[in-house]
């Protein structure tokens, strides 16, 4: 609108319509390589940047019953929808309904990872 409303008051400055063109694509570009990114990223099924998957790691093997953790995958099937799914091994006298209840917890509270998976090995 600003380009048509200058070059109906001076038809010789038909540039500004370049100008403007140009302008508006910089800023469609700049908005859109955002979002392309996150969109790719979700496709990958990479590790959501805002989850470390060491320190989600590190953080359920500071739990007392849990021994090791292997088959960690962490993605996200949308932006803001993480998913992780993992085996976790545990003492043999503990209780796994316990120890699932408490990783699930941690998970939630920690990472806002609502759609766990976890298999309990002894």
């Amino acid at each position: 609108m600003i380009g048509g409303a200058v070059i109906w008051y001076k038809p010789e400055w038909k540039i500004v319509d370049l100008i403007c063109t140009l302008a508006f694509s910089v800023i469609v570009m700049g908005t859109t390589i955002k979002m392309l990114r996150n969109v790719l990223e979700v496709l990958m099924e990479s590790t959501p940047r805002e989850v470390d998957a060491t320190k989600v790691e590190k953080g359920i093997l500071e739990m007392e019953e849990v021994v090791a953790i292997h088959e960690l995958h962490i993605w996200a099937i949308t932006v803001g929808k993480i998913l992780l799914a993992c085996h976790v091994k545990i003492r043999p006298e503990a209780n796994a309904d316990a120890v699932l209840d408490n990783v699930i917890n941690y998970l939630k509270r920690e990472y806002n990872i609502s759609h766990v998976t976890i298999q309990i090995e002894r």
